[in-house]
């Protein structure tokens, strides 16, 4: 599978995604050409090997900003609520520190609502991939936010 062909449909995040597609796959072809007339496998082999890891890294690279891209839409179709954004505020000023269940409790009192509303509200972040933290079967784990929640903290930071 060629890199350009895990691209959407045509579509690059960035200008510079599209260039780095072309490239590599210029340096494949050119690679490929080199590979016929050179008598050095070894060192053949070798550039192969690099070049095939270039573009399982670009590969990754793209299927964790489409993973992103699909969890931005989905909560933007959720259209967050202002308790929302204002617990997403809270986590990334308290992440890595907070339990859950010590979140529900400063979350609670910092914004004088019940703690059912608070679980109900970090529920649904958790499930826009939002937000990451330890459950039932892996307790202990501070409340993060994950990647997308980084990018749409700073969304709701700036509106």
């Amino acid at each position: 599978m060629n890199v350009s062909s895990s691209a959407k449909a045509g579509f690059y995040p960035t200008p510079e995604s599209k260039n780095l597609v072309q490239s590599l796959n210029e340096l494949k072809r050119e690679l490929s050409r080199f590979g016929k007339t050179n008598p050095d496998r070894i060192g053949y082999n070798r550039l192969v090997k690099n070049v095939d890891s270039l573009e399982e890294s670009l590969k990754e690279h793209y299927r964790e900003l489409y993973a992103m891209e699909g969890a931005l839409e989905a909560a933007s179709a959720r259209k967050l609520t202002e308790k929302q954004r204002m617990m997403l505020r809270i986590v990334a000023e308290v992440q890595g520190e907070t339990l859950y269940t010590t979140l529900i409790d400063k979350v609670s009192e910092e914004l004088n609502i019940p703690k059912s509303t608070v679980r109900w509200n970090l529920k649904g972040l958790r499930d826009a991939g939002l937000i990451a933290a330890g459950d039932r079967d892996n307790k202990g784990v501070p409340v993060r936010l994950t990647e997308t929640g980084r990018v749409m903290v700073g969304l709701v930071s700036s509106s």
